[in-house]
C-alpha cells in the first residue's frame, strides 16, 4: 500500500485501537502465485514477547512483533493450503465515504474518497490442534461479544464449541510490518474540512457518521481552524 506521509498514522496505540474497532479483516495469501483471500475476524492477542496490549496501546512497545489470531472454515481451500511460515497480508478497513466537490464550494474541483485502512503483513502459523482451535475460537467469541455484543456468556456453549471445533481452521500471525492510511481531508483548509465533516454527520449512513467522528477526534475541524486563525 502506498503510504502518503500526510495520511500515515505512526502511533501504535491508535493503530491497535483501529484493529480492535474493525476486526473483520481480509486475509490474503498466495498459492502457486495466485492471490486468495477470505474475510475473517482477526484479533490482536499479545505484543512482542508476550507483553500485554496495554504496553502496545501506551506506545512503549511496537506493534511489529505482536501476534494476531484468526480462524476460518477448515474446508476453505485457502486454509487447507496454508503452511507454517507462509507470509500473509491482512487488511483492516475502517470508516470511509465519498466526498462531493459541492462541499468544497470552489470550481474547478475533483471528487475524492476519504477512508481509513491498515495493512499488516506477517508470518502465518496455521493449526488444527483441537485445544489451540478451541482457545482461539472461544477467545475470539468472548472478545467480540464484549466489544460488540449484548453480554452473552459462552460458558454454557463450550461443549458446542468443542463439537464444532473440528470444522475450524485457526491461525496466528506474527506481525512483521504495518502500513496505515487515514485519509481524512488533511490536505484541505480547515473550513473545507469542517464542511466535509458536516456532510458525513448529516448522512443516514452509520459508516459516514463514524468517519465524521474519527475526523473530529483527530482534531481536523475546529482545532485546525483555530490554529489557522492564530497563525
Amino acid at each position: 500500500m502506498y503510504e502518503r506521509p500526510l495520511y500515515r498514522e505512526n502511533r501504535d496505540g491508535v493503530v491497535l485501537a483501529f484493529l480492535r474497532h474493525n476486526p473483520l479483516a481480509l486475509v490474503v495469501t498466495s498459492h502457486d502465485d495466485v492471490p486468495v483471500a477470505t474475510h475473517a475476524p482477526v484479533l490482536f492477542r499479545h505484543g512482542p514477547d508476550g507483553v500485554d496490549a496495554e504496553a502496545v496501546a501506551a506506545g512503549t512497545v511496537p506493534l511489529t512483533g505482536s501476534t494476531l489470531i484468526g480462524h476460518m472454515n477448515v474446508e476453505n481451500p485457502q486454509w487447507r493450503r496454508m503452511r507454517s511460515g507462509d507470509r500473509a497480508l491482512i487488511v483492516f478497513q475502517g470508516p470511509h465515504g465519498y466526498v462531493s466537490p459541492m462541499v468544497y464550494e470552489v470550481t474547478p474541483a475533483a471528487p475524492t474518497w476519504d477512508y481509513t485502512a491498515v495493512h499488516v503483513t506477517g508470518t502465518m502459523e496455521p493449526t488444527a490442534d483441537p485445544t489451540a482451535v478451541l482457545d482461539i475460537v472461544s477467545d475470539t467469541a468472548r472478545r467480540l461479544e464484549s466489544g460488540f455484543g449484548r453480554g452473552w456468556d459462552q460458558e454454557s456453549s463450550l461443549d458446542y464449541f468443542r463439537k464444532i471445533a473440528p470444522g475450524v481452521g485457526a491461525f496466528t500471525l506474527r506481525v512483521e510490518s504495518v502500513q496505515t492510511i487515514f485519509k481524512l481531508s488533511q490536505e484541505k483548509a480547515a473550513p473545507t474540512r469542517r464542511r466535509v465533516v458536516e456532510q458525513f454527520e448529516a448522512s443516514e449512513s452509520a459508516t459516514h457518521r463514524a468517519l465524521a467522528s474519527m475526523m473530529r477526534d483527530r482534531g481536523l475541524t475546529e482545532a485546525d481552524e483555530e490554529r489557522e486563525t492564530a497563525g
